[in-house]
């Protein structure tokens, strides 16, 4: 079992971090100046588009028309229960362009869910700064200008004057520092810093400018700032960075002695599950009932406004039914009772079924791309405690043989009905690397198509290489040293269908090539602790879909946490700097706490992580963009002739969203910059296409 340090212990106990410190005096150098988003909706570019740091694309409401609401807060309005749109509005509002027509007020979406989350993920308000373009650029959010100086160590953010929470009042800078200093800092609560709040292994410092201006100030350049206070969608899930202090401030013990602990404030503090709790999101909570229903109605200070001045949204709320069963969900839909669900249960396999009831249920089917770098993917645990099993899992002939074994165009017809790419296995192709210019798309299919062929013959002589033969003549092929060789597959008990089905296939190909493989189910709450232990051997279950920045989520790239290919690896790098560093070796590196390699074991010093990690750690903190690029670049090419540390199937395959056919902008792939980017969670999907300005057409 292994005992995982948490961020608030890496940070907080760290004395930190003369690695990061000398690091970032080879990488100071001038930001990129900010531009204007190109116009294009080409993916290739002739050069990287810097992030912009001004409002470039929040151009104010227009003047000479007035701005407009709907009609039922309107009548509030008449009827005194309701400031008037002006005084409910910020100064500066955020202007969202509808993809297709300016839209009309009224009606409410039917939707269903069975993650209680679902709603929330549709819904960027709370976000800083807001993804653009499937993640190629970063627009305003809450905050209507940024920048950052010249070696981007300090971060200036404006919140729009103005701007208020769903009851009314003010929402301001000390919203930002209730959340930082009252919870993140206190230890007593289980905030966390989040990735934008530390660098070289320091908290950043929040200061107060005004009541509008915050500026986080950092002991190295962090270039990467912007972009991830764009991530995830800043409330109910992934990391917070505002909370309206006026409302929590009445539960929390330092406010108020009648608390003694953090209970009753943190189930107040949900988006989710509280229809009290003040929001800046387009609808807000008015009832909830755990597995059976929300309701989500119009928030009246809503920031946003259409190029037309129209306050946003156009929908008056959203009407969600919890509906577990996979059957009954496709039924409801086929049926007519969904005017809109991304978040669902149905695969591929039901696509033509569910093609063939649109007229009859009134709805759309919508194809977005899913961003999938991998499909269904496998992975070896590169640090497995027993020394044959660690060396063969760690050697790239093994792990090309595994891959070029694998059918995937049989995986791509049967699973993805032949959708999406034939891939070894890579980052999101929608990421950035990928796509801003040709030699970032060159690079693509450079690692996509490294090891892809499906060629078994490849595969046996990579493995007779190696030395492992069948050399006792049961069929099976057995270590270098002729002892039994059993390749187990690790997956939990509650593994899905997309999972199984590949699994099917890849474990006949695998055995067509001589490797016994066995198929090991668990408990899931055993899974996870073993695996972060280095105890098992090949993980699957995942699939790879991070991006838009490679540098923002990139665990997958260089293992900085024991979830993922190298689990003491991982744990490894999350204690650089800290008292816990290189120590304990007296002991296994498996029986430390947690399990990790030290800095100057064989296990960890001459191989491949220690040479994407020495890049990772300058990347983060390179200003320049371009070079930041290159650095992944180099990253990737390791990955490839050192490698491959995870393997894929098909890539991209789509997503599908149901849609009524009266609801309008809601936009079609070609719409999209990238064709769409789903799959990701820091890109949150369908938020970044503006549900707000989804309309009912009569």
């Amino acid at each position: 079992m292994s005992t995982r340090i948490n961020r608030r212990e890496f940070l907080f106990g760290s004395a930190m971090t003369a690695v990061g410190v000398a690091l970032s005096a080879c990488a100071r150098q001038a930001a990129p100046q900010p531009t204007q988003p190109p116009a294009t909706k080409a993916a290739v570019q002739a050069s990287p588009t810097p992030i912009p740091t001004q409002a470039a694309t929040a151009t104010p409401v227009p003047t000479a028309v007035p701005a407009k609401e709907a009609p039922a807060l309107a009548e509030l309005v008449k009827q005194g229960k309701l400031p008037p749109l002006t005084d409910r509005l910020p100064k500066n509002p955020l202007v969202l362009a509808p993809v297709n027509e300016i839209g009309t007020y009224g009606g409410r979406i039917r939707t269903f869910y069975h993650w209680q989350g679902f709603w929330a993920e549709c819904q960027y308000g709370h976000s800083a700064v807001r993804w653009i373009n499937d993640g190629m650029e970063i627009a305003p959010g809450i905050c209507d200008t940024w920048s950052a100086n010249a070696d981007n160590t300090e971060w200036t953010f404006h919140i729009r004057e103005g701007l208020k929470w769903s009851d009314g009042e003010p929402c301001t800078v000390d919203d930002v520092l209730y959340w930082w200093e009252d919870l993140v800092l206190n230890q007593d609560h289980p905030d966390q810093p989040p990735d934008f709040g530390s660098a070289g292994g320091k908290l950043v410092e929040f200061i107060k400018v005004d009541d509008y201006t915050v500026k986080l100030k950092y002991i190295e350049p962090t270039p990467l700032t912007a972009k991830r206070l764009a991530m995830w969608v800043n409330a109910g899930i992934g990391p917070r960075w505002i909370v309206p202090k006026h409302y929590l401030k009445q539960f929390h013990p330092k406010y108020n002695s009648e608390y003694k602990d953090f209970e009753v404030h943190d189930q107040k503090m949900s988006v989710m599950e509280n229809p009290e709790y003040p929001t800046l999101n387009p609808w807000k909570l008015s009832k909830y009932e755990a597995s059976v229903s929300q309701t989500w109605d119009r928030n009246p200070y809503y920031y946003a406004v259409d190029t037309e001045g129209n306050q946003l949204p156009y929908i008056d709320g959203i009407d969600a039914t919890y509906i577990e069963d996979a059957e009954v969900q496709k039924l409801t839909i086929m049926q007519g009772s969904v005017d809109f669900v991304h978040f669902h249960k149905a695969a591929l396999s039901d696509l033509s079924t569910m093609l063939e009831n649109q007229e009859k249920g009134g709805y759309d089917v919508v194809l977005w791309d899913s961003g999938s770098g991998t499909g269904m993917m496998y992975f070896w645990n590169y640090d497995h405690p027993d020394d044959k099993r660690r060396a063969l899992y760690r050697n790239p002939k093994f792990k090309r043989a595994m891959s070029h074994a694998l059918d995937r165009p049989t995986i791509q017809r049967v699973v993805y009905y032949n959708t999406g790419i034939l891939t070894t296995g890579t980052m999101s192709p929608k990421a950035i690397e990928f796509n801003f210019n040709a030699e970032a798309q060159a690079m693509y299919e450079k690692a996509r198509s490294a090891y892809v062929d499906y060629d078994p013959a490849k595969a046996k002589a990579l493995l007779d290489e190696i030395g492992v033969k069948d050399v006792d003549g049961d069929g099976w092929r057995e270590f270098p040293d002729g002892s039994k060789l059993a390749v187990s597959i690790d997956i939990p008990a509650d593994a899905g269908t997309e999972c199984m089905s590949v699994l099917q296939i890849a474990e006949k190909n695998w055995k067509d090539i001589g490797l016994n493989i066995v198929i090991n189910q668990m408990p899931p709450a055993e899974f996870g602790p073993l695996w972060r232990g280095g105890k098992l051997e090949i993980h699957t279950n995942w699939e790879v879909g991070d991006g838009p920045d490679h540098l923002l989520y990139p665990s997958w790239m260089v293992p900085n946490e024991p979830d993922r290919w190298a689990p003491l690896c991982g744990n490894r790098l999350m204690l650089v700097g800290t008292p816990k560093e290189d120590t304990e070796l007296d002991k296994s590196p498996w029986d430390r706490t947690p399990p990790r390699w030290a800095s100057t074991e064989p296990g960890y010093k001459d191989g491949p992580v220690a040479k994407l990690t020495e890049i990772y750690l300058k990347a983060m903190i390179e200003v320049d963009e371009l070079k930041r690029h290159h650095m992944v670049w180099d990253m990737i090419n390791i990955h490839i002739d050192d490698g491959p540390f995870f393997i894929g199937t098909v890539a991209n395959y789509p997503r599908i969203i149901f849609k009524s056919k009266k609801l309008g902008n809601v936009p079609k792939k070609e719409q999209l910059r990238l064709g769409g980017f789903v799959n990701p969670w820091i890109i949150p999907y369908p938020a970044v296409t503006n549900p707000e300005t989804y309309y009912f057409k009569a």
